[in-house]
């Protein structure tokens, strides 16, 4: 468009001066010197377009910028990940950049949710959970049930009794709450765990979910974690097979205090 407009301008002013009869060096030189003008004008303009997109992006980052430095997260985790995405080298596969985006927006995704108060997750999560327990600064409180007898033999759980003992070490309260359907279920298995988890500093009991009230049976057969009082990581297992998680929850907020509440109720009532 810009050569057009610049050849239109040259033409048109060649054709002007010619009507006049001016002498052929002048047609040149008004035809070639007002096209040089209509063309220095286009880029002017070009570039006060675009100075001022991005003078608006440059706004918007520092405003940005401004608002995480108050933000009770803080903005060096941010300036870190702006940082490494900018220092992403070109030329790779193009799988490799969708690939990061796809984590991006994984992350922004999360973020979103809990701005609602709660994040799900399909299937077994693992790092939302040994995230939380190494970012607890003062408890954990667990409720686990038949879910859990082969979980501590895997890696995820092994990786996750790792991370309660350094809890432990780092002066976090560790409790957890074993759910059992009938006095009957207390078997060596369930010894076994107990012992094990006693051994890493974790506080354990045993509760019979019949001692429970009728409307607290039905949350008393579902996995959850309380950290801090802040965070309730939730398991909802398949209904036609209890032993496969179906979907993992984030809640935050009431609802999480109020599982702590609960959790405090049901360990009061634990042996």
């Amino acid at each position: 468009m810009r050569v057009f407009v610049t050849a239109l301008a040259g033409g048109v002013t060649y054709g002007v001066t010619n009507l006049t009869d001016q002498p052929e060096i002048w047609k040149i030189t008004l035809s070639v010197f007002l096209a040089g003008a209509a063309l220095i004008v286009q880029q002017l303009a070009d570039f006060e377009r675009r100075l001022e997109r991005g003078l608006s992006e440059f706004n918007e980052t520092a405003l940005l910028f401004s608002q995480l430095d108050v933000s009770p997260v803080g903005a060096e985790e941010v300036r870190q990940l702006a940082r490494n995405v900018a220092s992403l080298e070109s030329g790779r596969d193009p799988f490799f950049y969708a690939f990061v985006r796809g984590e991006i927006r994984r992350t922004a995704k999360l973020l979103e949710d809990l701005k609602g108060h709660h994040a799900d997750y399909p299937g077994e999560d693992r790092d939302w959970l040994l995230n939380l327990t190494r970012c607890a600064s003062a408890s954990v409180d667990a409720v686990s049930t038949s879910v859990d007898r082969g979980f501590w033999e895997t890696d995820l759980g092994r990786r996750y009794e790792d991370a309660q003992e350094e809890a432990v070490r780092r002066g976090v309260r560790v409790r957890r709450l074993i759910i059992l359907n009938s006095p009957g279920d207390l078997d060596a298995d369930v010894d076994e765990i107990r012992d094990r988890q006693r051994s890493l500093g974790v506080d354990v009991r045993v509760l019979v979910l019949s001692t429970l009230e009728a409307r607290d049976r039905r949350d008393a057969v579902r996995n959850f974690v309380v950290f801090d009082d802040a965070i309730s990581y939730e398991m909802t297992t398949e209904d036609n097979d209890p032993s496969r998680i179906y979907e993992t929850s984030l809640i935050v907020g009431e609802r999480a205090a109020q599982r702590g509440r609960r959790f405090e109720a049901w360990w009061a009532k634990g042996e």
